[in-house]
């Protein structure tokens, strides 16, 4: 059983997306539950390395910045570096500008489990 230390929540709307992110965290030994929305899915409660999430589900939910404000757990916010920024909204976010190499985010996934 992995440790809740290996556990991550990704929330994306596109499933490509959704899927490639659990495919490159899983391989790199990390147990994955991902959701289409935040609206949608029930978001686990208990204590998790990070919340990957598309600034997408933000723009999109209106309860998903107040829970997140609530989540208290690192957060990696996957952003179009288009679109007005809302980071500094959110408090301290790690963020990562889409189109990105699976590298550069398990980099910040590891960076955030050295940290814990």
């Amino acid at each position: 059983m992995l440790s809740q230390a290996r556990s991550i929540v990704v929330i994306a709307p596109d499933l490509g997306l959704r899927q490639s992110l659990t495919f490159a965290l899983e391989v790199e030994g990390y147990r994955v539950e991902a959701h289409d929305s935040w609206c949608n899915g029930n978001i686990i409660a208990s204590p998790t390395l990070c919340m990957i999430i598309d600034d997408q589900v933000l723009r999109s939910c209106t309860n998903a910045r107040q829970h997140l404000h609530q989540w208290g757990q690192a957060v990696i916010l996957l952003t179009d570096g288009m679109s007005p920024p809302i980071e500094d909204e959110l408090g301290p976010i790690l963020s990562l500008a889409k189109p990105f190499n699976g590298a550069d985010l398990v980099s910040l996934v590891k960076s955030l489990a050295l940290a814990a």
